[in-house]
């Protein structure tokens, strides 16, 4: 099927076929090397991308391949969707966010609160130094002593020395 029909493009055939017809081997044609596009159509359900230029014996093979339950895509489209990729989880990787790593899953606010433990702090002076309720330090310290497998401030503070954590 090629991808750009009248009436309707060769993508939203493809999924109203799909849609219809499940176990329907799709495979789109075209003249345009769009990665973009191609990728669209095999996440949309395709079973193959192809340029019209494709040789003969080329496409033969294509088509064995996609009937035995293979996915075919032009090669020159798949080198740019594979680029494509690599670029996008490389812009992930310099901006997406940046989760610190800690120590048995503690997350920052617990490393503060424990900071504080081991500085001799009760839940009331941490609760003001940070702006919270002592409830919720209490929350907090909860969750950190199961986290380091202890009972209380002072297992706590003692593993988390020994640990070399704060």
């Amino acid at each position: 099927m090629d991808i750009r029909m009248q009436g309707m493009n060769g993508l939203e055939a493809l999924l109203e076929m799909k849609q219809r017809w499940p176990d329907m081997k799709v495979v789109l044609m075209t003249t345009f090397e769009d990665s973009i596009q191609a990728a669209t159509a095999l996440e949309h359900g395709a079973e193959g991308y192809m340029l019209k230029s494709i040789h003969p014996r080329e496409m033969t093979e294509a088509l064995k391949l996609i009937y035995s339950g293979g996915t075919w895509i032009d090669r020159s489209i798949a080198t740019r969707v594979f680029e494509e990729m690599k670029r996008q989880r490389e812009k992930l990787e310099k901006y997406g966010p940046r989760q610190e790593s800690y120590p048995h899953g503690l997350t920052k606010r617990e490393m503060e609160i424990l900071q504080h433990l081991s500085s001799g702090l009760r839940y009331k002076s941490i609760a003001a130094k940070l702006f919270l309720s002592e409830g919720t330090v209490r929350n907090y310290c909860s969750t950190l002593y199961s986290k380091l497998g202890v009972s209380n401030r002072e297992e706590a503070v003692e593993l988390a020395r020994a640990e070399s954590i704060v």
